[in-house]
């Protein structure tokens, strides 16, 4: 399969970067630092320079893959268009999209309270929006967005599953998610599809 990866540079983008090659996928790495890539030991990664405010560039990248899974997040200092653009431009590709998000925004909006939802909301104030916007757009063009709740570095033991954003049971505290866990989940959503067209929240350790 030929699976292209938005975002790819981050932390949690070279993991789903790294899963793919691992499961035999032809990767397509979309960067603005291509040369932050380290190509030697990798057989199957092509890594192309692109960049969400250069849209013939994104074009260009993903022409071909069959889906194209989303890592990408912002800082602080950087545009939260960055999030919006880049999900319009790869929504409008001939590929499935699989794009990661945060639990609590979104459709899942509630999903963590109100005291906790209110502080999740003043946390991320500099996306919010943006963020809203993008898993509209790829759920507009039927692609499957995952909702993951805080992002950690912990290893992955193998007890991760998505489940439909509607049967997710609200609660005070959101559930913690391993990076190498939402990688291994992506790439499977991209290999078999189970949630297209659907909303998903990534839970782990049977929670």
């Amino acid at each position: 399969m030929k699976i292209a990866v938005l975002g790819s540079t981050g932390q949690t983008g070279r993991l789903i970067v790294a899963r793919a090659l691992e499961r035999g996928h032809e990767v397509t790495a979309l960067a603005r630092r291509p040369e932050s890539f380290d190509t030697s030991a990798t057989g199957n990664l092509r890594v192309v320079h692109a960049d969400v405010t250069r849209p013939e560039s994104v074009a260009t990248a993903v022409a071909g893959a069959d889906v194209i899974i989303s890592g990408l997040g912002i800082t602080k200092n950087q545009d939260p268009a960055v999030l919006s653009d880049g999900a319009r431009l790869i929504a409008s590709a001939e590929s499935r999209v699989v794009w990661l998000t945060s639990l609590g925004m979104g459709a899942t909006e509630g999903a963590l309270g109100r005291l906790n939802g209110a502080l999740l909301k003043r946390i991320l104030r500099h996306e919010w929006a943006a963020k809203d916007v993008a898993g509209r757009v790829v759920r507009a063009a039927h692609g499957t967005t995952v909702y993951a709740g805080p992002l950690t570095d912990k290893p992955y033991a193998g007890n991760g599953r998505l489940i439909r954003a509607e049967d997710y049971v609200p609660r005070m505290m959101p559930p913690l998610t391993p990076r190498a866990g939402i990688a291994a989940l992506m790439v499977a959503e991209a290999e078999a599809s189970h949630f297209a067209d659907t909303d998903t929240v990534a839970l782990f350790n049977g929670r």
